[in-house]
């Protein structure tokens, strides 16, 4: 379960009428067959280092403490090392090898303490659903630790006692135990106030009258201001028309595509009745800083971040925007398909960025690198913005062959300290990819390929500790006739299908719309979006999970 609520995670308090498991403390765990405690072999503090057990001598490579993960799952984290336990290369194979490897969160490095008899527990892994043991029982030390299904024998036992207690594998009701989750049914989870998923999506007002419809969204995608007295001005001048800020003219004040667009959504109605929504932004300004670079998209992008004066102006621009949202309650998508191409270069550490010098006020102490402007970037929402909710646009081009690549990176990028992920689904109707003149291509939906997506998305979500929300969700109807606005697409259908599959997934919203043109919309798919929302809404809605 994913608790979100402002930017916080919740976390479970671990109480069962035997010691309360204290996340401060340091445990050594025995093991029921063997007697001899989990150990960090040779105190090793590299990623993959192998764990085994060994006779107890009280070191800090045979001390761990248990980090919360929500919904009754634990991280146990080495004293010597700083690692945590670990499903190698995220398995589900009997006999797989537990390592230790960096804190990412992931389901991986996810376990529960299912109660076995006489104060022992059982290490349930959240990801493989397997259990912790000493590999074929043996007792000798050096025994190697591996995961192995479920059957509650005496190698998967182990007990917790104090690190510096005198507490061995015969005193029972030493050991600390958890809490068990919330009754099935039951959730704390919220997001953007709502305990429930929530339906949007870029349309006309009429269009979002017409349906209970919970968020709009729009993009913010130019270069920067041209000049920085943009920014205080009273009004745009016509030489500013090509800056977002300036989009509606000369007539209006410099930022106003946010505020009108605020009292739009304010005004929402519904059968006659005040219905208020909330805003999403796009902030897609990297591509456009790769333009000013005179490298276009792409590389050039990354490129262009390691430049000081480009990225002075686009900070200054960023920091207008936010102050533009103010104390509002909205959403923020930062940079689609950026970081898939910053990921591209390797280590997210190591791509230059001049972070600090560019804006020394708020980021003076960031790292001059990619990870450092991603958390830069959350920083200055969080601090000019503070109602808002700040999200990492999820670009890993690679996650069917290389998802431990992609966890790795959104942690780097601080994805943490973000309040969602936000990932599109497809640009454009799967009817047009169809048609030979747009390349043939098969994007329609099977419950196969929904099945990986979801898995990838829950996996996401679980890393970081955050709910994901789904954007860019093609509109397009299978009643339609694949001719421009009224393109083919099973996507709309689908979602509303299996909403539960949805809410397992630690999705929080599903936001429709095109990212090309000559795609469905909300005003051209026949009614379908508006009839499936209505219907969403009238069934009480899905609880988030």
């Amino acid at each position: 379960m994913v608790v979100v609520a402002g930017s916080a995670v919740v976390v479970n308090q671990a109480s069962a009428g035997q010691k309360t498991l204290n996340p401060k403390k340091w445990y050594v765990l025995v093991n029921r067959n063997s007697g001899k405690v989990l150990d960090n072999r040779a105190s090793a503090t590299k990623d993959g280092a192998k764990v085994v057990q060994s006779s107890r001598h009280g070191g800090a490579n045979q001390q761990w403490r248990f980090i919360e993960s929500g919904d009754g799952y634990y991280r146990l984290q080495n004293r010597n090392s700083g690692k945590v336990l670990d499903d190698l290369g995220w398995s589900k194979a009997a006999g797989s090898a537990i390592v230790q490897w960096k804190d990412l969160n992931g389901t991986n490095q996810q376990f529960k303490l299912a109660k076995s008899p006489d104060g022992y527990v059982r290490l349930v892994n959240r990801f493989s659903g397997m259990a912790v043991g000493v590999e074929n029982a043996t007792k000798a030390n050096g025994g190697d630790i591996v995961q192995n299904r479920d059957r509650g024998r005496a190698n998967q036992q182990w007990k917790l006692v104090a690190a510096g207690s005198t507490g061995d594998a015969g005193n029972s009701g030493s050991t600390p135990t958890p809490s068990p989750p919330p009754a099935k049914g039951s959730s704390t989870t919220r997001f953007m106030g709502s305990d429930k998923v929530f339906i949007g999506g870029s349309m006309t007002d009429a269009s979002a009258n017409a349906a209970p419809f919970d968020v709009r969204y729009a993009y913010i995608h130019s270069q920067p201001a041209p000049s920085s007295a943009a920014y205080t001005a009273s009004r745009c001048k016509d030489e500013w028309s090509g800056w977002w800020g300036c989009w509606g003219g000369n007539t209006t004040a410099p930022g106003s595509q946010v505020t009108w667009s605020h009292a739009q959504a304010a005004k929402a109605t519904y059968r006659g009745k005040s219905r208020p929504q909330k805003y999403l932004w796009t902030w897609y300004s990297l591509r456009d800083l790769g333009d000013a670079a005179g490298e276009g998209d792409g590389p050039g992008e990354v490129k262009a971040i390691n430049r000081r004066d480009l990225l002075t102006r686009y900070l200054n621009d960023y920091r207008f925007f936010l102050q533009k949202i103010g104390k509002s309650h909205d959403m923020i998508d930062l940079e689609p398909d950026f970081w898939g191409f910053a990921r591209s270069l390797g280590n997210l550490h190591q791509v230059p960025a001049q972070v600090s010098g560019a804006n020394p006020t708020d980021c003076g102490k960031q790292e001059n690198s990619a990870a450092g402007l991603a958390q830069c970037l959350i920083h200055m929402a969080h601090k000019y913005a503070p109602n808002a909710a700040v999200g990492l646009h999820l670009s890993c081009f690679d996650w069917e062959s290389n998802l431990h690549k992609c966890v790795k990176d959104y942690a780097d990028l601080g994805a943490r300290k973000a309040d969602f992920l936000v990932t599109d689904v497809s640009d454009r109707d799967a009817g047009w990819y169809a048609q030979p003149a747009h390349g043939g291509r098969d994007t329609f939906w099977t419950d196969k390929k929904a099945a990986a997506s979801l898995k990838f998305w829950k996996t996401m979500a679980e890393s970081v500790g955050k709910p994901v929300v789904l954007w860019q969700i093609p509109v397009g109807n299978m009643a339609q006739n694949n001719t421009p606005g009224h393109f083919k697409d099973d996507k709309v259908d689908w979602f509303f299908a299996h909403m539960d599959k949805v809410a397992n997934a630690h999705i929080a919203g599903l936001l429709f719309g095109a990212g090309w043109t000559e795609q469905t919309t909300p005003e051209t798919d026949g009614g379908n979006l508006i009839r499936k929302t209505i219907a969403y809404r009238a069934s009480g809605g899905t609880a988030l999970k």
